[in-house]
């Protein structure tokens, strides 16, 4: 049976690389969808042009400069929000989405070269679409990147020290962060584990919106 929202549900996945973001997106994308409720499935970087090109640049090079970088991934959330979200947004879809704006500000963050503190990069994003609820899939560094190594991929952003800063800016972040409130789940449990924690935070959201 097909339910429709009485509103739009905005849900972003967020943490380091190997914390299960992708596993867990798709996990509650499909129970969503087991409530009749069809979802719109999205991921940053995107697969647009831009987002190949992200992707490419941190797999084969050469390293983007700081500002290149955030002038990269910020066009590429623009593309996706006019293309994507408020499309979903305005005929009140539920979206799932793996990583957002506070990636840019976690990542980028820790840059030092970029010298732009979390409320400069937040401020960047003021006139985007916030989500209803950030899921922060919380990992420690060594657990990620001992996933990604079993997994056969590695690139530009998983080195060491640079993610220890990223994940310092990521548990800064939980709680409210511009007007979105982001929540922090243990990502170290098994994935059933995880995705009934991520579940006891969407449903009572979706709940509230089921006609």
């Amino acid at each position: 049976m097909k339910r429709t929202l009485a509103r739009p549900l905005f849900l972003v996945l967020e943490g380091i690389d190997g914390a299960g973001k992708t596993t867990q997106a798709s996990r509650l994308a499909a129970r969503i969808e087991r409530e009749g409720v069809a979802v719109v499935r999205l991921v940053e970087p995107t697969s647009g042009p831009i987002g190949q090109e992200i992707r490419r640049r941190a797999r084969e090079g050469p390293p983007m400069a700081p500002e290149e970088e955030l002038r990269l991934f910020l066009e590429d959330r623009r593309s996706n929000v006019r293309e994507n979200v408020l499309p979903a947004l305005e005929r009140k879809a539920a979206i799932v989405q793996d990583r957002s704006f506070l990636s840019t500000v976690a990542y980028q963050g820790a840059r030092p070269a970029l010298a732009k503190s979390p409320l400069d990069l937040i401020a960047l994003h003021e006139a985007m679409p916030k989500p209803d609820a950030i899921l922060l899939l919380d990992l420690d560094v060594e657990t990620g990147l001992a996933r990604v190594a079993r997994r056969g991929k590695g690139d530009a952003f998983e080195e060491r020290t640079y993610l220890e800063r990223v994940l310092a800016n990521f548990r800064s972040l939980v709680g409210d962060v511009g007007g979105t409130r982001v929540r922090k789940i243990d990502a170290a449990r098994s994935p059933e584990d995880v995705a009934a924690s991520v579940w006891s935070v969407v449903e009572p959201l979706l709940r509230e919106r089921l006609a």
